[in-house]
């Protein structure tokens, strides 16, 4: 039996009490963020993301903890980014948008991604 997870670099980016996330084709919502590819370190993986989801810089970033989720390894970042900073869809990404709190719980977010927000006292358990 193969126990490995797949290894993702995640950020968390904020704005103003508000939270990016980013969606690709479906209508599921994600932290900006991916897989890490072999050889590669969580921290250079979590800049290449940003940038190609995003289009943000990851300047001022700090990483936060390492979570071992049921199927998902995290490394996991978070970014203050400056009002007026605008995200840019890019990549695979086909929006991007800030979320408040409680404006989560109304929208279908990748639950490993509720996850680690609970984890790191950013959303209500």
């Amino acid at each position: 039996m193969n126990n490995s997870r797949e290894r993702h670099s995640t950020v968390i980016c904020l704005q103003a009490g508000r939270i990016l996330f980013v969606r690709k084709q479906s209508a599921e919502w994600s932290l900006p963020g991916g897989k890490i590819d072999p050889g590669e370190h969580h921290l250079d993986a979590a800049q290449r993301e940003l940038m190609e989801e995003t289009c943000l810089s990851f300047d001022g970033a700090r990483f936060l903890n390492h979570y071992m989720l049921a199927a998902e390894e995290h490394y996991l970042y978070q970014l203050p980014v400056e009002p007026g900073a605008q995200p840019a869809a890019n990549h695979e990404i086909v929006e991007c948008r800030w979320f408040t709190a409680p404006e989560i719980h109304k929208v279908h977010v990748k639950p490993s991604n509720i996850e680690l927000l609970e984890r790191e006292h950013l959303l209500p358990v």
